[in-house]
């Protein structure tokens, strides 16, 4: 587990903030110099940042220290390796490493949320595309999971579609999923896994969520998986569920258009909503009654005479997320209190249930016992499966 960063050592220095940590390295660098220029100052916050950032280094890390192994042990074993290359080096050498029973660990937060993370999107992209675009993006994923340290990067490391088609089955890229263009020359030939690949990179590529970005300082064939805008997608999406289940579809198309277009007057909600006058004045009256749209008054004369102002609607997207987040956390709450009273109205069975005869032989509760433990475990996981996604809600809002 240390090893693949899913625990972090715990050091002396951690006590502290990183924030402070980083302004205690840059004034003890500063005071070696009597005249600091401006590029050297960007220097110095650069070497102090590197600093804090080392403990998450790939090749060493906090806490792990090298064994001492025999030289021609390690010899032999890797000659009697099949197939040994660098990566099976890499891989050994890496196992070379060990805990220090000394250093205290604490779980890794981050790795999780960026295996949650990337689990999502996977997800996310199966539904708009196909399965196997969202196999694409998993090899996006796995291709630089070694470089990804935190969960609020904007994108992935660039890679070439022959990278990822190397991390796919030839199986997987055949079933149909696409169609692809035939070579002019020989239209019996099939096309190769990296077009393949290239054809689905160009779907999620051109899908309005923008799943992949070019990386043009990379190269023009480099591509990277565009994690800032599917943050942004994925918060809208369910934003635009909530209106669509709360206040219907027209509604909801009305807050899209406001998302898209920005500030509009009432008038070219009604031409772009294509709704008539008054359903577009009620349910505009409704996004605003509920906070999800505001208004902007945008006077004609300097007087800022009500009759002579342009009135603009438009969605405010952070705060319909934090009340959405708001929201969310109260419902978590009342779900985790009707669990308590759930558990409460059965408290005779649960003693029963907690005595050691009951539990070598469940045979000794009663048919009724029986029936109301089944109908308590069924309430049970219905509850936890609206918190689980309750939870995957807040982490697309707040931890994403």
């Amino acid at each position: 587990m240390a090893n693949e960063r899913y625990i972090t050592a715990v050091l002396p220095e951690h006590s502290r903030s990183a924030l402070d940590r980083l302004l205690e390295a840059e004034e003890k660098e500063a005071e070696k110099y009597t005249i600091t220029t401006t590029k050297e100052l960007l220097a110095i916050k650069r070497a102090a940042y590197d600093q804090i950032q080392a403990e998450f280094g790939v090749n060493e890390m906090a806490g792990m220290k090298r064994k001492i192994n025999d030289p021609i042990n390690i010899q032999n074993k890797r000659f009697a390796m099949d197939g040994f290359d660098g990566s099976n080096r890499q891989a050994e050498d890496s196992n070379l490493a060990e805990v220090d029973e000394n250093i205290f660990f604490t779980v890794n937060y981050d790795k999780y949320n960026m295996i949650f993370r990337n689990e999502t999107i996977v997800d996310y992209a199966t539904e708009r595309v196909n399965r196997t675009a969202g196999q694409v993006i998993k090899a996006f994923f796995e291709y630089g999971k070694d470089e990804m340290k935190n969960v609020k990067e904007d994108d992935t490391p660039s890679a070439t579609p022959m990278h990822i088609a190397n991390l796919l089955s030839p199986e997987l890229l055949t079933q149909g999923d696409i169609i692809l263009q035939q070579d002019p020359l020989n239209k019996n030939k099939p096309p190769s896994t990296q077009d393949a690949v290239r054809g689905y990179i160009t779907l999620l590529k051109m899908d309005q969520a923008g799943f992949i970005k070019n990386k043009d300082e990379r190269g023009a064939n480099q591509f990277t998986v565009n994690l800032a805008k599917l943050r942004e997608s994925m918060k809208r999406k369910l934003l635009e569920s909530l209106l669509r289940e709360r206040l219907g579809v027209a509604t909801c198309r009305i807050a899209r258009i406001l998302i898209e277009k920005g500030k509009l007057d009432e008038s070219q909600v009604q031409k772009l909503a294509m709704l008539p006058p008054k359903d577009t004045r009620e349910k505009l009256a409704q996004l605003n009654l509920h906070g999800f749209v505001e208004i902007q008054e945008v006077p004609k004369s300097a007087d800022r005479a009500p009759g002579r102002s342009f009135h603009l609607w438009y969605v405010p997207l952070e705060k319909c997320y934090e009340e959405l987040l708001v929201d969310i956390y109260r419902v978590i709450g009342n779900l985790q209190q009707r669990k308590k009273e759930e558990l409460a109205l059965r408290e005779r069975l649960l003693e029963k249930l907690n005595r050691q005869d009951v539990k070598e032989n469940m045979d000794l509760l009663s048919d009724g016992d029986k029936a109301n433990m089944e109908n308590m475990e069924k309430v049970l996981q219905r509850l936890e499966t609206s918190k689980n996604r309750l939870d995957a809600m807040v982490m697309i809002l707040r931890d994403f």
